[in-house]
């Protein structure tokens, strides 16, 4: 049994997970839906309440806002939500936020 695994290539569960995204093309899918997540648990849930939909489109974060408050707070925050979406996604995803 020891023998079938030597030539296994070790991976860690992210590196594992990373792998089999890119092999059965699931990884865009799985950044798009990651996004709201991460969108949600970087701004807070006073945000998450008012926001209707997020979308991903070529690294532009398209966000969809019921408060026209939090709609104008947000704009004036775009590139510290930028950097605090990309370090907790641990790379960079967006590059660009257009608030709606």
């Amino acid at each position: 049994m020891g023998q079938y695994f030597m030539n296994q290539k070790e991976y860690q569960i992210n590196e594992a997970i990373d792998e089999f995204l890119k092999k059965y093309q699931l990884k865009e899918g799985y950044t798009r839906m990651r996004i709201a997540t991460i969108w949600n648990e970087t701004l807070g849930k006073m945000i998450a309440l008012s926001t209707k939909k997020v979308e991903l489109d070529n690294k532009r974060l398209i966000v969809y806002i019921s408060s026209p408050i939090v709609k104008n707070e947000l704009k004036m925050l775009k590139s510290d939500i930028i950097a605090k979406i990309n370090e907790k996604a641990g790379k960079e995803i967006i590059t660009e936020i257009i608030i709606r």
